[in-house]
């Protein structure tokens, strides 16, 4: 009998732990993306002007590298949406481009 009690109390446990992020962790990853993304903005503000003729447009690019740094600090789920909200919280002036990014996801 109080092997089967402890092998329910196990059960519970590790169903209790397995729940997924919460809102701090989802804030943190926004928190992450805004620091990221505000860096590599001054980059390449700070990058002297191409003469090369090519116009790119990196911040998409710039984006994945920093919602991939997000994910790998805070461990959440960059489609949730809770993330969306914690991003329209955060960093409003990125909130459009987090949705179109996690269409793509």
């Amino acid at each position: 009998m109080s092997k089967k009690f402890l092998a329910v109390g196990v059960i519970a446990l590790a169903l209790a732990s397995c729940g997924g992020p919460g809102a701090e962790e989802y804030n943190k990853a926004a928190q992450v993306i805004c620091d990221c993304m505000a860096e590599k903005d001054a980059e390449a503000a700070a990058a002297p002007a191409d003469d090369s003729g090519f116009d790119l447009d990196m911040s998409e690019l710039d984006y994945s590298l920093c919602a991939l740094d997000a994910v790998l600090e805070a461990r959440v789920d960059m489609s949730d949406e809770q993330m969306q909200k914690s991003m329209e919280s955060t960093c409003p002036d990125l909130a459009d481009q987090h949705a179109e990014y996690a269409k793509g996801l």
